[in-house]
């Protein structure tokens, strides 16, 4: 999976928050510019940029939803655990596969969605043309360009994958993480 999309999908389950917030930063920016302590086109500039952000964020949300929309339940499961870290009350991801039957539907559904961006027209130029001035966004896409992916996950979310008992001798029950 390219870079931008796994950028996309770490913002994903973030995205609503940062547009509310940046349009509270907007709407305070706009109350304190009666202050008069900054120049106005410099105020202006800014709640401007703010409301570009929120729009480029809920536009980035709605089409994470029809991608995400035309998935099965088994690749949302998949595509949960991997990039929005949710999982079961007892903090497990219980699945019926062996480990190496996991690791190869992940790929798959990497590919497919691979597939879905581009054909949507989703590819790395449009993402950086679109979102790249949105500070959160550009963010989230150098630490996965640099290799620094894992620090954007929660590490409170942190969840383990039942796998199916008897996927390998020893293995069977092992959690993941």
């Amino acid at each position: 999976m390219k870079e931008y999309q796994r950028a996309m999908l770490l913002l994903y389950p973030h995205l609503e928050r940062y547009a509310e917030n940046l349009r509270g930063y907007a709407r305070a920016k706009a109350l304190a510019s009666s202050l008069g302590r900054e120049d106005t086109e410099a105020c202006v500039e800014k709640i401007i940029d703010c409301v570009h952000g929120q729009r480029c964020c809920l536009l980035l949300k709605a089409l994470l939803e029809e991608v995400l929309g035309s998935l099965t339940a088994e690749e949302r499961l998949f595509l949960d655990y991997k990039y929005f870290r949710r999982a079961g009350e007892d903090g497990q991801v219980a699945l019926g596969y062996s480990r190496r039957t996991y690791f190869r539907r992940q790929l798959r559904l990497e590919e497919k969605l691979n597939a879905d961006f581009l054909r949507r027209g989703m590819d790395e130029r449009w993402f950086l043309r679109t979102f790249g001035k949105v500070p959160a966004v550009r963010l989230v896409f150098e630490r996965v360009r640099a290799g620094k992916e894992a620090e954007l996950y929660d590490r409170r979310a942190r969840r383990g994958i039942s796998f199916a008992a008897g996927a390998r001798k020893g293995q069977a029950g092992q959690a993941c993480r």
